[in-house]
C-alpha cells in the first residue's frame, strides 16, 4: 500500500514512532527499576551457588544475580513499553510525516 500526504499527495513520508520511542524508554526504565528491586532474591541464589567457590565466589555470584535482574527486567519492561508506543503509534498520534510539506497525520484505520 502506498501511503499518500492527505495534504499534498506526495508519497515521500516518513513514520516517527514516537509512542514506540516515549513508552519504549519508560518501560526499559521503569522494568529494570523493578528487576533491580527484584534481583536481591536473584542476589541472593547467585551468593548462594557462589558460596562453593569461597567468599569470593559468594559476592561475584550476588553481584551477577543482581545484574541479571536488573538485566532481565529492563529488557521485558522495554519490549512491553514499545509494544504499547506501537499501539498508541496506530490508534491515536499523529505518526506519519510528510518530507515534502511537513504535515503530520495518521492512517484512518476505518
Amino acid at each position: 500500500m502506498i501511503i499518500q500526504c492527505p495534504s499534498c499527495q506526495s508519497i515521500r513520508i516518513a513514520a516517527l514512532h514516537t509512542g514506540r520511542r516515549v513508552c519504549g524508554s519508560v518501560g526499559t526504565a521503569a522494568g529494570a527499576a523493578s528487576g533491580v528491586a527484584a534481583a536481591t532474591s536473584g542476589a541472593r541464589v547467585g551468593m548462594t551457588l557462589g558460596y562453593v567457590a569461597g567468599p569470593g565466589g559468594s559476592l561475584l555470584g550476588g553481584i551477577a544475580g543482581a545484574v541479571i535482574g536488573g538485566l532481565i527486567g529492563g529488557v521485558a519492561g522495554g519490549e512491553a513499553g514499545a509494544a504499547l508506543g506501537d499501539k498508541l503509534d496506530q490508534t491515536f498520534l499523529d505518526n506519519l510525516q510528510c518530507l515534502d510539506c511537513g504535515h503530520a497525520f495518521r492512517l484512518d484505520t476505518d
